[in-house]
């Protein structure tokens, strides 16, 4: 039988239903986890400040692994591993942004930043539930604090198609030496290159001397398969894509079937 010691989950599509909700379900499964000794870690492409508010929703405490496992953090919020991208790679990307229809955003340890307020901002205030900083985006590098760094250039657009399109040219441009991946069919995520969320999955298993052996991973998207092979358990959700499902050692219901839930309940 599976020994579950730390469960790794993804957040949008997998923590969240599509109302972008947590379940009472949900988080009966992840207190009950923790009541059991189970590390929980909410791996995802968010900002730490975005995954405490969830955190303390649940009612958990527990490391984070942030910009898909590029920024990770222990419990107390202590870097356990970092991966910033240079603030020179992040204005070139912006630059070459600038000439699509995309909307980009730039994440760093402390906050986000946009150059206006657009309908795209007030999405990601709700989803994240954390207020951006308006700064042109010449002026990046004075409104940084000090030890503040970048970590992610999120962009976006609403037809998926577009999105595709966008990205094969910036993967083009850009693809040697910065990691270009989608985290929805509707946005593309641009970080340190060669880092994915195994990249947090390993660096949790050596903080808390866990092996890979005793890991669960649950997530729903391209962006989890890395987190997927780094652990010893991994399940996709029913709202995955069959080529991500593939992936996964096992499958669970649809994150608005309580499909987290379900997959815990099973290890318990």
């Amino acid at each position: 039988m599976f020994e579950c010691k730390l469960i790794c989950t993804d957040i949008d599509g997998t923590l969240l239903n599509g109302n972008h909700q947590i379940t009472l379900r949900t988080k009966d499964a992840l207190r009950r986890a923790r009541r059991r000794g189970i590390i929980v870690a909410l791996v995802s492409g968010r900002i730490a400040s975005s995954l405490a508010v969830l955190q303390q929703e649940i009612g958990i405490q527990g490391p984070l692994g942030c910009f898909n496992g590029s920024l990770v953090l222990d419990e107390d919020g202590t870097e356990l591993e970092a991966h910033p991208i240079r603030l020179e790679q992040a204005l070139e990307v912006l630059d070459a942004v600038r000439h699509t229809e995309l909307e980009a955003f730039v994440f760093t340890n402390e906050s986000w930043y946009t150059k206006e307020k657009s309908p795209w901002y007030d999405i990601e205030v709700e989803a994240s539930r954390t207020e951006g900083r308006i700064v042109p985006f010449s002026e990046l590098e004075s409104s940084f604090h000090p030890g503040e760094r970048p970590f992610k250039v999120l962009c976006m657009h609403h037809d998926p198609a577009y999105v595709k399109e966008t990205q094969t040219s910036l993967q083009a441009t850009f693809g040697t030496s910065l990691n270009i991946l989608n985290s929805s069919p509707k946005y593309i995520e641009i970080m340190a290159r060669g880092v994915d969320k195994g990249h947090a999955v390993r660096s949790l298993c050596n903080a808390y001397s866990i092996d890979a052996s005793s890991v669960m991973a649950v997530g729903d998207f391209y962006n989890d398969i890395g987190m997927f092979r780094a652990s010893g358990y991994s399940v996709a959700m029913g709202n995955a894509p069959r080529t991500v499902k593939e992936c996964a050692i096992a499958l669970t219901k649809s994150n608005n079937e309580d499909g987290l839930a379900l997959a815990i309940e099973a290890i318990l």
